[in-house]
């Protein structure tokens, strides 16, 4: 039953995005605290800097073009989460702090 309500709740916000989506997309990678809930966060990086998110994340929407690595470490060291571009996905099992655009 969880995994047919996160189904819905992302069908729901790829649709919120879809319906929103102006000339200016890509709009980056947003992330939220909970599964898809909760407070979030948007990001349009242009370096490979690392980012250290202001809470831990659960969820990521990639509205762009390219991918990142999400980090459970603050400083982008250590075990990484390749996302790739356009992609929706929910990892409520591991606690990220941090992310970087990759360029590979």
């Amino acid at each position: 039953m969880r995994l047919a309500a996160t189904v819905v709740a992302a069908l729901g916000i790829v649709a919120a995005v879809a319906g929103t989506a102006s000339a200016a997309e890509p709009t980056g990678i947003t992330f939220w605290q909970a599964d898809f809930s909760g407070q979030s966060v948007t990001y349009t990086p242009a370096t490979t800097a690392c980012v250290t998110l202001p809470y831990a994340v659960h969820s990521e929407l990639n509205a762009s073009q390219d991918s990142f690595r999400l980090y459970t470490t603050p400083d982008c060291t250590g075990f990484a989460l390749t996302i790739p571009a356009t992609d929706l996905h929910s990892f409520v099992n591991r606690d990220v702090h941090s992310f970087a655009l990759t360029r590979d």
